[in-house]
């Protein structure tokens, strides 16, 4: 029998991958995806709208139909719509899978406040090799102790709106737990002009947005004799959707809670 997921923003870069790949895989099955009012994939077969054969369901304007005739919604948007699918799938019990980035902590505290009602599975990325890459920065972080300094590089293409990605962020926290500091105590998120020395704990970030990179994330560790990097590329959005799309599988056995990643692949 057949998972059937919903997709808000089917007609964004993420949606049509999460779309393909579920129109691709005969254990699944696509229920509803919608657009904003006046798009103009609005009314498109959502299988033509990836490339794919037609499938009979279209691309329509109703926010509310993600909630109808599915067990789990997908979500890569933006934090004002994810809140508003999180609440929604609350009222309806419906688990909800989220890889939207760029929430103020605020939103990131109020999307967490539905998870004793349903399961939430959030991450920054749903790479399976960042998930890897997160086990080797806190390795790495805890042998080399606080004397190396760290910096963090990302690359995305130049439609990407939050700056620094969710997943620098992601791998800064990772740092900054294991040293026990708080990543907002210790971030350093630009330089310019007569700064000082650099301090201590810092963190630095730099970030770089250009053509259709999809990601890329460096951390460097540098001391005076040595420096070690650990990096990442993404060549596919792919990845990112077969990492959601298993978790939208593993949701659906879970209690209320809010989990990550790396519960789901435990």
């Amino acid at each position: 029998m057949s998972v059937k997921i919903s997709i808000p923003g089917g007609n964004g870069r993420m949606g049509k991958t999460l779309i393909k790949e579920i129109i691709e895989n005969k254990n699944l099955e696509l229920a509803n995806s919608y657009c904003l009012p006046n798009e103009k994939e609005k009314g498109l077969d959502l299988g033509t709208l990836v490339g794919h054969n037609p499938i009979d369901k279209v691309l329509i304007d109703n926010p509310l139909s993600i909630f109808e005739d599915t067990e789990v919604i997908i979500d890569f948007t933006v934090p004002e719509a994810s809140i508003f699918h999180v609440e929604k799938a609350a009222a309806y019990k419906i688990p909800i899978v989220i890889g939207t980035t760029g929430f103020s902590n605020e939103q990131f505290d109020k999307i967490k406040s539905f998870s004793n009602q349903i399961p939430i599975v959030y991450s920054a990325n749903f790479s399976i090799g960042i998930a890897i890459m997160k086990k080797l920065i806190s390795d790495a972080t805890k042998n080399l102790g606080t004397d190396w300094e760290v910096e963090i590089f990302e690359t995305h293409h130049n439609k990407k709106v939050d700056s620094p990605s969710g997943t620098a962020l992601l791998l800064g926290s990772v740092v900054a737990s294991v040293r026990g500091n708080n990543l907002d105590d210790v971030k350093k998120l630009s330089r310019k002009g007569i700064i000082g020395k650099r301090e201590k704990n810092e963190i630095g970030f730099s970030v770089v947005r250009g053509g259709n990179v999809i990601g890329e994330h460096s951390i460097k560790y540098f001391n005076g004799d040595e420096r070690l990097e650990i990096n990442h590329l993404a060549n596919n959005r792919s990845i990112f959707a077969k990492g959601a799309i298993r978790s939208a599988i593993w949701s659906l056995t879970q209690k209320p809670g809010f989990f990550t990643l790396d519960h789901v692949l435990k």
